[in-house]
């Protein structure tokens, strides 16, 4: 097969695919605002090119049978089930162009994810970061390009641009990319430059693919130079749900606690230590993770001045850690105790014997 001849395979992706399941489960947790009342799934894009639209699946059972209560379009991956429960179990489909199901989501029951609306509150300006104009990455024939953060959130949209031309000082000379229109100028070369036009297609995993109006690849020329501007999110469902079964272990191993195997099983009291604890590992893996350049420029701005955003960074995840610490001791006699009397008749005391027949003697008088 031929480099071009994989690389439109990998942009069209239209078919003959068999189905699968993945291991990565929906993240879940119930939505009570006025707007949407109901169950609020949430799924990782598994597949990073050829999916069209996301089936969702419910069943009151975890074997099934499921049925269809409701699709969205790629790249959104959320969705309310306003008739949810949280008894209802749930699966999601990746469905390409052609209906057929690339892949299929083990089940997640919907009362587990109440817990994971609480986690969500807690990282929720580290899962909605911006990053401005960063100039991508081309491969090596220009077809494609990536950028340094994979986990893409799809609102805001992503805005890609590439130069343009504009004899106008107070008008930007870059054009917008669109997933839909084709555009056949840019710069500089003869009119038009892109004669079968440009459009882009994004995975929103980090990878932007250059096609023409027919949807086959497209080299962007040397002198174009494209900038893109996204929002990623800094923890990933399958990275929340470790950190919280990773929080529940260590509850488990408490001397005294009560121990329960999974989250779902877990009793109301436990939640906040989850919370906690899930949040200050995820923060502390996050720390480590800013040994790389890239990613300390993603949350230190070098020209900040007197504010240090990864001190900052720290002293949150000592203050996780010290409330973590204070809920483990506390756990053990979260319960209320078990309480119960002895009683012992009067008579069976010393003494007991001759006050209780003078007692009965003094009635019958």
């Amino acid at each position: 097969m031929s480099e071009e001849t994989q690389q439109t395979n990998e942009i069209n992706m239209l078919g003959g695919f068999e189905s699968q399941t993945y291991s990565e489960s929906p993240l879940i947790y119930y939505s009570n605002s006025s707007e949407a009342q109901g169950i609020y799934i949430e799924w990782e894009r598994y597949t990073l090119t050829g999916v069209s639209k996301y089936n969702i699946l419910r069943s009151s059972h975890i074997d099934g049978p499921y049925s269809l209560v409701g699709s969205v379009d790629f790249p959104q991956n959320d969705y309310v089930d306003e008739d949810g429960l949280a008894s209802s179990y749930y699966k999601i489909q990746e469905v390409n162009a052609s209906d057929v199901v690339i892949t299929t989501s083990q089940p997640i029951n919907g009362d587990e994810l109440l817990i994971k609306s609480s986690l969500r509150h807690e990282l929720l300006h580290l899962l909605n970061v911006p990053i401005y104009d960063e100039e991508v990455i081309f491969n090596k024939d220009r077809t494609k390009a990536t950028v340094a953060f994979s986990f893409w959130n799809y609102t805001p949209r992503p805005q890609v641009r590439i130069t343009g031309y504009s004899s106008d000082g107070n008008r930007e000379p870059m054009i917008i990319l669109s997933e839909y229109e084709t555009i056949n100028q840019t710069i500089n070369g003869p009119n038009p430059n892109y004669p079968d036009g440009l459009k882009i297609k994004l995975d929103y995993k980090g990878t932007i693919y250059f096609i023409d109006e027919n949807d086959d690849p497209v080299e962007i020329h040397p002198y174009d130079t494209v900038m893109v501007s996204y929002n990623v999110r800094l923890f990933t469902g399958s990275q929340m749900n470790d950190a919280m079964h990773h929080a529940l272990q260590i509850v488990n191993a408490q001397p005294g606690a009560n121990k329960y195997p999974t989250i779902i099983s877990a009793p109301y009291y436990y939640e906040p230590a989850i919370i906690y604890g899930a949040t200050y590992f995820l923060i502390r893996s996050l720390l480590v993770g800013l040994n790389q350049r890239q990613q300390r420029l993603l949350l230190q701005d070098p020209d900040s001045g007197t504010y240090d955003a990864i001190n900052s960074l720290r002293d949150t995840a000592k203050m996780y850690k010290e409330d973590f610490d204070d809920l483990l001791k506390k756990l053990p006699i979260a319960q209320f105790p078990k309480i119960g009397s002895i009683t012992v008749p009067e008579f069976n005391m010393p003494g007991g014997r001759s006050r209780f027949f003078r007692y009965i003697w003094g009635k019958g008088q």
